[in-house]
C-alpha cells in the first residue's frame, strides 16, 4: 500500500505544471495587449495623424477668448509604461477638436528611479514632449496627485504665455479613454472658476455636492490648482485614498462651489455589471477601467466604427505583429518589474481572509509631530490581562528609526537604511535587555529578482534566505531556514504566484513539503472582492479549506466575511468616521461550539 506522503508528491507535480501553463497562457495574452499598438495603427489609418506629439494645437487664433478654451489633461501613470502611452498617444493624437480649443495631453509620474528610465523617458521628450516628471516617490496614496495640481502654477508659469495657460486641469487614469470633443461640449456653458468636475461618489448618487469626484478623471478650474499650491489645507492631510482625499481638502476650504456631475456621460466599462457601470452609448465623455485589449478594441469601435480592410491586416500580421512581439519581450526583459519577496506570495489572500479579524480590544493613538517624527500609543486587553506599548517612528532622508516601549519594560529597536547600496536596503533590530535578540536583515531587489536574507546576532545565530524570480505579474520562489547550533534545516518553502489587476493566485508548498497551500482572489468589480484558500497535509491526509469576501458599501464603509470547513463564521465592519481613523467591529461564530458565545471584539485607531 502507497504512503499518503508518496500520494502527496504524486499531487504536487501536475498542481505545478497546471499553474505554469496557467501562467504562460496569461504571459502570452499581455503580449497581445502590447500588440494592439501596431494594430491600432491599422485600424486608425483612414484618420489624420499628428506628427510625432500627442498634443492638440489651438485650432484657430481668430476665435472669440469666449469660444477659446485651453485645457490639460494630465494621464498619471509609471515610468515603465513605455507601450501604454505610446498607444494613448494615438488614441489622443486621432481625435478631432472644435476650432479655438486647445488640449495638451501630458502623462505624469515621479521621479525616474532606474538608468533603462532615465535614457529611454528622455528619448521620449525629446520626440513627443509630453512628460511631466514629478518631484516625489511613485505611490498610490501618498500625495502623487497633490504634487500633480500644486506643481502646474510652477510649470507653466511663462512669461508671455496665456494668462491663465490652462481654464481647467484634469487628472485622469491611464486606463480611461476620454472623448474629447464631448468633454469640450460638457464644458462650454460651465463656469471658469471654482469649478470641480467628474463622476461623483457614491456611485447611486447624483448630487455633486456629496463627496468626491472619482478617479477615472476629473477636473478642476486653473484657480483652484494655485489655490493647491498656496494653501496649507493639503499638505496637512496628503496621505490617504487621493481622490478622496482631494475632496476632503476642496471640501475644508469650501473650494468647488461650481460643481458638475458627469454622470452617466462617465461611467466603468459595462463589464462586469455594478452599479457604477452601463452600457456604450453615443452620449459619452470617458468610459473607466480599460483593463486589456478586448475592452479598448469593444470601446473604440463603438466610437469610431472602426474596420480594417485585408491589406492592412495583411500588413499587421506579417511585419507589425512580429515587431510588436519583440518589442514587448525586450521590454520585458530589460525593464520588468521587480517581483514581491516570497513572503508577500499569497499575501492579497492573507489579507482578505485574516486582516482585521480581531477579537480582543485595541485602542491605537497616532500624533505627528512638526518635525514629521510619529508617536503611537496602543493598548490591548486580551481576555483579563492588558498589553500596552508606545513608539516613535522617525524618517529620514535614508533612514527610518522605529523604537518602541512596551509595557514590560522592553524597548525594541529597529534601524532601516534605505540605499546602502543601489538597489538594497538593510534593517537592524534587537530588544533590551535580550542580548541575544539582535538580528540584521538584507533586502536586494533586481528588475527581475528579490532577494531577502536574515542573520541573528549571537553565537549560535539562525539563518534565513528567501529568493523570488520574475516581475510582479508572475513570480517563482524558495525559502529555507537553518539553525547553526543544531546544523540543520529548520524550513523550507517553495511557492508561485500570479497577480493580475483583476485576480491573484498562489500555490505553496510549505511545511518541509508536507503540505500544499492554494490561494486565489477575484475582483468581482471595484468594491467587492471574492477569495478562498486550500490546505492539503499530506502527513494526515487532511484538507481544510476557507473561504471570504470584502465588499464596499460605501467610501467610508467596508465588510468583509469568512467561512471554514471547521464550522467557523467571521465578519467584519470597518468605518472610517473620520479621516484616517477607523473603527472595526469583529465577530464569530463557532457553529461546533454551541455552548460557546461568539468572539466579539473592537478596535479603535485615531490619527489626527
Amino acid at each position: 500500500m502507497k504512503s499518503p506522503r508518496s500520494e502527496g508528491r504524486k499531487f504536487i507535480i501536475p498542481s505545478f505544471f497546471f499553474i505554469i501553463a496557467l501562467c504562460v497562457l496569461a504571459f502570452i495574452n499581455e503580449i497581445r495587449f502590447d500588440s494592439l499598438l501596431s494594430f491600432g495603427r491599422c485600424a486608425l489609418s483612414k484618420f489624420p495623424m499628428n506628427n510625432g506629439s500627442s498634443e492638440t494645437p489651438l485650432l484657430s487664433s481668430s476665435s472669440s477668448s469666449e469660444d477659446e478654451i485651453r485645457i490639460l489633461i494630465g494621464i498619471l501613470t509609471l515610468p515603465d509604461q513605455y507601450p501604454r502611452r505610446n498607444f494613448l498617444r494615438m488614441i489622443y493624437g486621432t481625435q478631432a477638436v472644435p476650432a479655438g480649443v486647445k488640449i495638451d495631453v501630458k502623462f505624469v509620474f515621479c521621479n525616474l528611479t532606474k538608468e533603462d528610465q532615465k535614457v529611454l523617458v528622455a528619448l521620449e521628450i525629446m520626440r513627443y514632449d509630453d512628460i511631466i516628471i514629478l518631484n516625489c516617490n511613485e505611490n498610490m496614496n501618498k500625495g502623487k496627485t497633490y504634487t500633480y495640481f500644486s506643481s502646474l502654477p510652477d510649470i507653466f508659469n511663462e512669461t508671455g504665455s496665456p494668462n491663465p495657460p490652462y481654464h481647467y486641469v484634469m487628472k485622469a487614469d491611464d486606463d480611461t479613454y476620454i472623448r474629447l470633443e464631448s468633454l469640450v461640449a460638457s464644458l462650454r456653458p460651465l463656469p471658469r472658476d471654482d469649478l470641480y468636475y467628474g463622476y461623483v461618489i457614491p456611485c447611486p448618487s447624483m448630487d455633486p455636492f456629496v463627496h468626491y469626484m472619482s478617479g477615472m478623471g476629473y477636473l478642476v478650474s486653473w484657480d483652484i490648482a494655485v489655490w493647491l499650491k498656496d494653501s496649507e489645507i493639503p499638505k496637512k492631510h496628503l496621505e490617504g485614498p487621493e481622490d478622496k482625499v482631494f475632496g476632503d481638502w476642496i471640501r475644508e476650504g469650501r473650494r468647488g462651489k461650481n460643481r458638475f456631475n458627469a454622470k452617466w456621460s462617465m461611467y466603468n466599462f459595462p463589464e462586469p455589471p455594478t452599479r457604477c457601470t452601463h452600457e456604450l452609448w453615443p452620449d459619452t465623455i470617458a468610459v473607466h477601467l480599460l483593463k486589456n485589449q478586448e475592452k479598448w478594441i469593444r470601446t473604440l469601435k463603438y466610437f469610431n466604427g472602426l474596420s480594417i480592410d485585408r491589406e492592412a491586416l495583411f500588413d499587421f500580421l506579417l511585419v507589425d505583429l512580429p515587431f510588436a512581439v519583440g518589442a514587448f519581450l525586450f521590454l520585458r526583459l530589460k525593464m520588468g518589474s521587480s517581483p514581491p519577496p516570497f513572503l508577500d506570495i499569497g499575501k492579497k489572500a492573507k489579507d482578505l481572509l485574516n486582516k482585521d479579524y480581531i477579537f480582543d480590544h485595541k485602542f491605537t493613538l497616532t500624533m505627528l509631530s512638526d518635525t514629521g517624527t510619529e508617536f503611537v500609543a496602543t493598548g490591548l486587553k486580551k481576555d483579563d490581562f492588558f498589553f500596552g506599548d508606545i513608539s516613535t517612528l522617525y524618517k529620514g532622508q535614508n533612514t527610518i528609526v522605529d523604537m518602541k516601549i512596551d509595557s514590560h519594560s522592553s524597548v525594541s529597536t529597529k534601524v532601516t537604511v534605505k540605499n546602502l547600496m543601489p538597489s538594497a536596503k538593510a534593517v537592524i533590530s534587537f530588544k533590551i535587555p535580550d542580548h541575544k535578540s539582535g538580528k540584521l536583515d538584507v533586502q536586494y531587489v533586481h528588475p527581475h529578482a528579490t532577494l531577502n536574507s536574515s542573520i541573528g546576532l549571537n553565537p549560535t545565530p539562525l539563518l534565513d534566505l528567501s529568493a523570488t524570480i520574475g516581475s510582479q505579474t508572475l513570480c517563482l520562489g524558495g525559502e529555507v531556514s537553518f539553525d547553526t547550533a543544531s546544523s540543520t534545516l529548520t524550513k523550507y518553502n517553495a511557492g508561485i504566484g500570479l497577480s493580475k489587476p483583476d485576480f491573484s493566485a498562489a500555490l505553496i508548498l510549505e511545511n518541509k513539503g508536507e503540505s500544499l497551500r492554494a490561494t486565489y482572489v477575484h475582483a468581482m468589480n471595484p468594491t467587492t472582492s471574492v477569495g478562498a484558500e486550500l490546505i492539503r497535509r499530506f502527513a494526515d491526509d487532511n484538507n481544510s479549506y476557507s473561504f471570504g469576501s470584502s465588499h464596499s458599501v460605501d467610501p467610508l464603509t467596508t465588510v468583509k466575511t469568512r467561512f471554514s470547513n471547521s464550522g467557523k463564521a467571521g465578519m467584519v465592519v470597518q468605518r472610517e468616521w473620520r479621516p484616517k481613523s477607523l473603527v472595526t467591529v469583529s465577530a464569530e461564530y463557532d457553529s461546533k461550539a454551541v455552548t460557546s458565545s461568539p468572539r466579539l471584539g473592537l478596535a479603535l485607531a485615531l490619527k489626527p
